[in-house]
């Protein structure tokens, strides 16, 4: 048999066979602009390299008293409201990333989903949140992970079914994709599909729209599949870390919902403290901001970010990006590290991003 119809034919047979595509970046010589945030949240309870990854709950009643969901991954999760004051905090496991999504059905009404990748057990911790803006424990078991250590999670939901899916990338590099349901009043896990980036990854994000994925391979590239269950497991790689103005590890990555399907996919370049923004439909490398010292101190080293659209008011009127600080320089705490916040707009003006995006 030709080696060619012996390589086709391998490939259909074997449902873990990637296809590397790329997307031709050619990023131009432009500068990483730098920025100086708006606010930071307390820092993290616990001493050195704690905080991790941030999410955001909307308050449904009150966008302004929506809160700052944080990993402490020494203890759990941190709650801080959006002038960065601490809130709550609940001492859940040694949970590394964090992600919500809206509009899970639990007895009849709908609630915001909070999952964490937890360490301490190799498990997914699954909470709602109360309208207080508290966490509520809403796992019907323990949802024990496959993968030799649970590192990287990202929340899905489906366009096509509305489902709900929590993807979870282990520090060995293997993949896990887990869809909940509801079950006695709570909330289960079934694994649907399992697949492999190679090496280490933990930086995810889904596009609700557009059904796909970005995971980062730290030391390799910024990849995207197809987020279905039943999907190929063939990728594109969107950008490498050895292109211009990236530098591994590849972290945190995140995704402005600018509505319509358009928007941006931010990539936290941690070798060169920098975030890399991407245009969310062509993926084509749009350029590169830092946060720098200024009234709030920059952000060194980051792991986890995020961003809404949100319009908050006059404060943020199109939303913030959020980005864990892993040196938290200034000040009586700069042993616990925190979380920055900087206005979208801030970001938006000083890239050129297309306001309809």
């Amino acid at each position: 048999m030709n080696n060619v119809y012996k390589i086709t034919l391998t490939c259909l047979i074997l449902s873990a066979c990637k296809v590397e595509k790329i997307v031709h970046q050619n990023p131009q010589a432009k500068p990483v602009v730098a920025l100086v945030a708006d606010a930071e949240t307390a820092p993290v309870t616990s001493f050195d390299d704690a905080a991790d990854d941030p999410c955001v709950w909307i308050n449904p009643a009150d966008v302004t008293k929506s809160t700052i969901i944080g990993t402490n991954k020494k203890e759990g999760l941190e709650v801080y409201n959006l002038e960065g004051k601490r809130l709550y905090s609940y001492k859940i496991g040694r949970v590394n990333n964090v992600d919500i999504r809206d509009g899970f059905l639990l007895n009849g009404k709908e609630v915001s989903v909070v999952t964490a990748s937890n360490r301490t057990y190799n498990t997914i911790s699954i909470l709602t949140v109360k309208p207080t803006g508290e966490l509520e424990d809403a796992a019907a078991r323990k949802i024990a992970s496959n993968l030799k250590e649970v590192y990287g999670l990202g929340m899905y939901k489906s366009p096509k079914t509305n489902k709900f899916y929590v993807f979870m990338v282990g520090k060995k590099g293997g993949v896990e994709q887990w869809e909940l349901f509801e079950s006695n009043t709570q909330i289960d896990a079934k694994l649907v599909r399992e697949f492999s980036l190679g090496s280490q990854g933990e930086g995810i994000v889904a596009d609700d729209v557009h059904a796909k994925v970005y995971i980062g391979e730290e030391n390799k590239a910024l990849w995207k599949y197809d987020a279905e269950p039943n999907a190929e497991n063939n990728r594109v790689k969107v950008i490498s870390t050895n292109d211009l103005n990236m530098k591994d590890d590849f972290e945190g990555v995140t995704l402005y919902d600018a509505g319509n399907g358009k928007g941006y996919i931010i990539l936290s370049s941690q070798g060169n403290n920098s975030y890399a923004v991407f245009d969310r439909v062509s993926n084509q490398y749009l350029g590169s901001f830092s946060l720098k010292d200024g009234a709030i101190d920059g952000t060194y080293d980051t792991d986890g970010i995020d961003v809404t659209s949100v319009n908050f008011g006059t404060k943020y009127p199109k939303g913030f990006f959020i980005a864990q600080d892993g040196a938290n320089t200034q000040g009586k705490d700069s042993l616990h590290q925190n979380f920055k916040i900087i206005d979208w707009q801030k970001i938006s003006k000083s890239l050129h991003l297309d306001s309809s995006n």
